[in-house]
């Protein structure tokens, strides 16, 4: 964090660390005054001081740094990243720092860019004259002096410049505490002042109400005396008021009554007007009516006719359909009887031949199992371990007694096997019959299933179609309806134009008849004028 430490009194006694870097600038709005600007390098408090010094006015300002701030000017700066580039950091320091004055003090302050005025680095003595002889104690002692001079005069400069600023703050502080007295004194005075004039308001303001309370006092007594007498005027005009108000209300009751009964009269006789005309409309409304309900009656009797002329039709049709699929039906059924007759004496002698062969191909089987039957080696069953046949005693013991009792009843092995053989073949025939059986079952359950899906959808169709027709005949129907209305509604409103015309053709004729009438009448009497003239002159 950057510190303006110019403002402080005491930061000269500060250690600042050694000088490290100098250089000198001339900042604008200082009449051309050199500054030399000094680099302090505090490593135990890790701070860096910039001081910046007057040469003729002795100003003396400084900005400090915290090395992490310092550091932080320069970490978008490639060139200046690395610490160890000191001077190169304290000489981009010295281009960007400018004076800046905040009310009556000067400050210091970095700015982003650097400033018009470039600073000049310091032109040490390439060549110095260093005295190689013997010197005495005087001479060394004015070298020194020499040496230390504008330390000395830096020095002192600071401290006549802080005893200045002293002063100058104690005659503040003074002039502070009088004008405070000053101000408190004449506080004092004010308030005493306006405690002074609230006690007099206060005693005007007692006075006033004082009188005030006596001018109301007889202001009310004056005040009850005329409410006395307004109320008594009051009193007859009110009387007076009431008498004329009961006038009015009888003279205003007699003009109601008379407006009602006239009222009355007016509205028997509009009444007996809209009855006569509510009968005259009724008359002619019965009558246009009468007109349409035989028109409508008429367009009835012709839908019926088409319609009845269109069902007709339609069953003549249907009949000539019907007449068609009998005979296709027919003729269908006489080829199919025909082609029955033509192949199935194909079909029995296919199946002749068919069983045929397959009881050759039994014998042929069973030629073979008994020829491999008797070249096979008997097995032998095993009678220890766990896939042992188990016998029980009972059944061996009772097969030896009756081997022992009836050798003569042993079975043949070979005649068994065959009869095992023909027995399987029966039951898988038998199977084969009932799947068959089963399926031809399944088959006329699905055709009976088949046929009354097909019948239903059928029905459905025909009665959609049903539908479709009456809603198709209802809507023909309200469509020749509303034609035949609006036609007689047209016809209607043509008749009442041509009426209209009619009529308005005949008052044209009229007036045309009484104009020409006028006009024969003028030139009558224009004559008749002449003529009357003419004698008087001759």
């Amino acid at each position: 964090m950057a510190v303006a430490a110019g403002m402080e009194d005491n930061y000269a006694e500060k250690d600042k660390g050694p000088l490290v870097y100098q250089e000198s600038k001339q900042f604008a709005g200082n009449q051309g005054e050199l500054f030399l600007i000094n680099v302090f390098d505090d490593t135990e408090e890790s701070v860096v001081t910039f001081e910046v010094y007057g040469m003729d006015s002795q100003d003396e300002l400084h900005l400090r740094y915290k090395y992490h701030d310092f550091d932080g000017l320069f970490r978008f700066n490639a060139e200046l990243m690395n610490p160890n580039r000191k001077e190169g950091r304290f000489h981009w320091v010295a281009e960007r720092i400018s004076i800046v004055n905040i009310g009556k003090q000067k400050v210091l302050k970095l700015v982003p860019e650097p400033t018009d005025e470039l600073p000049m680095l310091p032109v040490y003595e390439t060549v110095r004259k260093i005295p190689t002889g013997r010197m005495d104690l005087r001479e060394r002692q004015r070298l020194r002096e020499a040496m230390d001079k504008l330390d000395n005069l830096r020095k002192a400069n600071i401290k006549k410049k802080r005893q200045a600023g002293r002063e100058k703050f104690l005659r503040h502080i003074k002039w502070l505490r009088a004008e405070e007295l000053r101000l408190q004194k004449e506080q004092e005075d004010k308030l005493a002042a306006e405690r002074k004039l609230r006690v007099e308001l206060k005693e005007a303001a007692a006075k006033d109400n004082e009188e005030q309370e006596k001018i109301e006092k007889e202001r009310q007594r004056l005040r009850n005396k005329h409410v006395d007498i307004k109320e008594e005027r009051t009193e007859e005009q009110d009387a007076e008021d009431y008498r004329q108000l009961r006038a009015r209300w009888k003279m205003r009751d007699a003009e109601k009554s008379k407006a009602i009964a006239e009222a009355n009269i007016r509205k028997e006789k509009d009444d007996a007007e809209r009855r006569h005309q509510d009968e005259l409309n009724r008359e002619h409304a019965e009558e246009i009516q009468n007109k349409r309900q035989s028109m409508w009656d008429a367009r009835n009797a012709r839908v019926e006719r088409k319609n009845a002329m269109w069902l007709r039709h339609v069953l003549e049709v249907k009949a000539d359909q019907l007449r068609s699929a009998k005979m296709r039906r027919e003729r269908n059924d006489e080829f199919l009887r025909i082609l029955h007759d033509l192949r199935q004496p194909l079909f029995e002698q296919q199946l002749k031949r068919t069983k045929e062969r397959l009881e050759v191909v039994e014998a042929v089987q069973k030629m073979s199992h008994a020829y491999h039957e008797k070249r096979a080696i008997p097995k032998k069953d095993k009678t220890k371990g766990k896939n042992a046949k188990h016998e029980t005693k009972a059944a061996t013991a009772k097969d030896g007694k009756k081997s022992k009792k009836d050798p003569k009843t042993a079975v043949d092995p070979k005649a068994a096997e065959t009869d095992r053989v023909l027995d399987a073949v029966e039951a898988k025939m038998q199977a084969e019959i009932a799947e068959l059986n089963r399926r031809a079952r399944l088959q006329k359950t699905r055709e009976k299933r088949i046929k009354a899906l097909k019948d239903a959808r059928e029905k459905k169709v025909n009665d959609h179609m049903a539908e479709v027709r009456e809603s198709f005949r209802k809507k023909l129907s309200l469509k020749e309806q509303k034609a035949n209305e609006r036609r007689i509604i047209q016809n209607q409103k043509a008749a009442e134009r041509q009426a209209t015309e009619d009529k308005r053709n005949r008052d044209l004729e009229r007036l045309q008849r009484v104009r020409a009438e006028n006009i024969q009448k003028k030139e009558r009497e224009r004559l008749a004028r002449m003529a009357a003239m003419a004698v008087k002159v001759s």
